[in-house]
């Protein structure tokens, strides 16, 4: 579904954006700041789970996600805001929450 593909693109241009917009880094863990991390990638990886042709590309496409939430983490370091393992890993649980959460709907309709 193209309209699925283009949501996913916008939300991930997002992500990206307020992920590398320079501002200041935290050394305090933040619980509100992994639920934000989390989110924003369940969103993406389940909008690019419905949006895929099959479940094994989406499966592909959220451990690319996850990578990615891990580079854009030691990026920040490069435009003054800080690393934070906990951050990339918030972005890893969330890709695969929303990779899970999408291929259960995916089974359910009888898209797999």
């Amino acid at each position: 579904d193209m309209a699925l593909f283009y949501t996913f693109l916008i939300t991930a241009c997002v992500v990206v954006y307020y992920t590398l917009r320079p501002g200041p880094g935290g050394t305090v863990f933040m619980w509100r700041d992994k639920v934000q991390h989390f989110g924003a990638y369940a969103t993406l990886a389940f909008l690019a789970t419905l949006a895929a042709i099959d479940l094994r590309r989406a499966v592909l496409i959220a451990v690319l996600l996850a990578v990615l939430g891990y580079a854009l983490e030691v990026l920040q370091t490069y435009v003054g805001r800080s690393y934070d393992l906990y951050d990339a890993a918030a972005n890893a649980l969330g890709c695969l929450a929303g990779v899970s959460i999408a291929a259960l709907i995916r089974r359910i309709a009888g898209h797999v």
